[in-house]
């Protein structure tokens, strides 16, 4: 009995990202079912002879019922096998038309299993070449969370976002004289000047690596160390392409990190890398963010809520531009929100993509929750929190997740709060002709915009 016992919880232990995937489903009477990524080796070449850039991937994974497994790769992938025989997928629609997947065309039965394929990398590689053979690449996978299929889906196979796995990446250049370095926020091993081995966390998901691949002379680097509260020399990689960009860029980054490090803890990644684009807004990554420096304090809130405690679906990105965009206006308490009713989490349980109305909407809520929280005798919403941090951090939550800590925290219930004011309980029916305001700090950003500073 105790031998069962724990073979149940070391299995939930094992498959606890299939907790919060969605429900398998059924394409042409065929069981489409969403799995469980153990392990992630990405063998990526670039070669600049032939201008062209492609990853050899292997995926171990473990399907939890009999179906046809589903992954997604935004790039149609070729050479697919399954266990070491080949095969093919077809992308389809998820229930309801909320976004794409790739479902592997042969029946697989519960257990472990293997996958290996071929993507071609264009999406954010650039090529240039001369007669002196000293062709040179540029190469970033930069990510966006308020569109579709935005995630590291973009450039390699990978799962939704729920997934937590670990990813190991073995860069080479080749054809070329240049030499290259690799920005990134995995481990990274130097095995020559155009050959490059890093190695991801097991808690990272598509929305986590940070990955930029650019030839040795471009960009002003500086190398520096942050003194965490905790004792720590934490490395810091800032770079961009003006001296004094960079000067801006850590002052203003030791000042929000010392912030956050003495409201919710010490800074949770185990290094930091800041890419100064210049142009307006940024994103976030787990320990790494390409950002202007008006988007910096932000997106550093971000290392802390949405790149260690991540969410796990599209219904709960609101949360972290929430906690964020509250933290921008100055941690403000209000005794109701400013609207009566609104969806942000209750879409499609498919959908991967952040609702664009969680700034505006998401930060009035958390300055009521914080309202909430002082009347009843707490301390407030930043005490609670440091809280749900410490016991979140390097796991993937939901919205509920969110909710039932907030209640256990409060000793307070605030489910019609939930409803009404975060699943849209009341009905939006006045808040339609109000368009989602531009955030500055993630505007839209056009494919071009975003190639410009690959």
């Amino acid at each position: 009995m105790k031998l069962l016992l724990f073979i149940s919880l070391f299995s939930f232990h094992l498959h606890a990202s299939l907790e919060h995937a969605p429900r398998s489903f059924k394409h042409n009477n065929k069981k489409a079912v969403f799995i469980d990524f153990q392990n992630a080796q990405y063998n990526i070449t670039y070669d600049t002879k032939n201008n062209q850039a492609w990853s050899e991937s292997v995926i171990k994974f473990y399907m939890p019922e009999v179906g046809y497994p589903l992954f997604d790769s935004v790039t149609p992938p070729s050479h697919l096998k399954l266990n070491q025989t080949n095969t093919s997928q077809i992308l389809i629609r998820t229930p309801g038309e909320a976004s794409w997947m790739r479902m592997v065309q042969t029946k697989t039965i519960i257990g472990y299993h293997t996958l290996t394929l071929r993507t071609q990398i264009k999406k954010g590689t650039f090529f240039q070449t001369n007669q002196k053979d000293w062709g040179r690449v540029s190469s970033g996978f930069f990510i966006r969370d308020l569109k579709d299929r935005m995630f590291l889906e973009k450039y390699l196979p990978t799962n939704y976002e729920y997934d937590q796995y670990k990813m190991d990446f073995d860069i080479k250049v080749i054809g070329t004289k240049r030499w290259h370095s690799l920005f990134s926020n995995g481990d990274i091993t130097k095995i020559s000047e155009n050959h490059y081995k890093v190695s991801m966390p097991k808690w990272y998901t598509a929305s986590s690596v940070y990955f930029h691949l650019v030839p040795i002379n471009k960009f002003v680097r500086w190398y520096l160390t942050y003194p965490s509260i905790d004792g720590r020399n934490i490395p810091v990689t800032i770079y961009s392409n003006y001296r004094f960009y960079n000067y801006y860029v850590k002052k203003k980054a030791w000042k929000v990190l010392k912030e956050l490090e003495n409201d919710y803890g010490p800074y949770p990644h185990d290094k930091l890398t800041i890419y100064g684009t210049g142009i307006k807004g940024g994103m976030e990554h787990a320990g790494a963010t390409e950002t202007s420096i008006v988007s910096l304090g932000h997106e550093l809130q971000h290392m802390y809520f949405a790149k260690c405690i991540h969410p796990a679906d599209g219904n709960t990105g609101w949360l972290d531009e929430a906690i964020a965009s509250w933290r921008d206006k100055g941690h403000q308490s209000s005794e109701l929100p400013f609207y009566k009713s609104i969806n942000l989490a209750a879409h499609n349980s498919y959908n991967r993509k952040t609702d664009s109305n969680s700034y505006k909407y998401g930060r009035s809520f958390m300055a009521y929750i914080n309202h909430q929280l002082i009347e009843a005798g707490h301390p407030g919403l930043k005490d609670f929190l440091r809280v749900y941090f410490e016991k979140r951090k390097y796991t993937s939550i939901t919205t509920e997740d969110f909710k039932s800590d907030l209640e256990e925290y409060a000793q307070m219930s605030f489910g019609e709060d939930f409803h009404q004011y975060i699943y849209g309980g009341m009905g939006t029916k006045e808040n339609i002709s109000l368009q989602a305001e531009e955030n500055p700090h993630h505007p839209e950003i056009t494919e071009e915009e975003l190639d410009s500073i690959i």
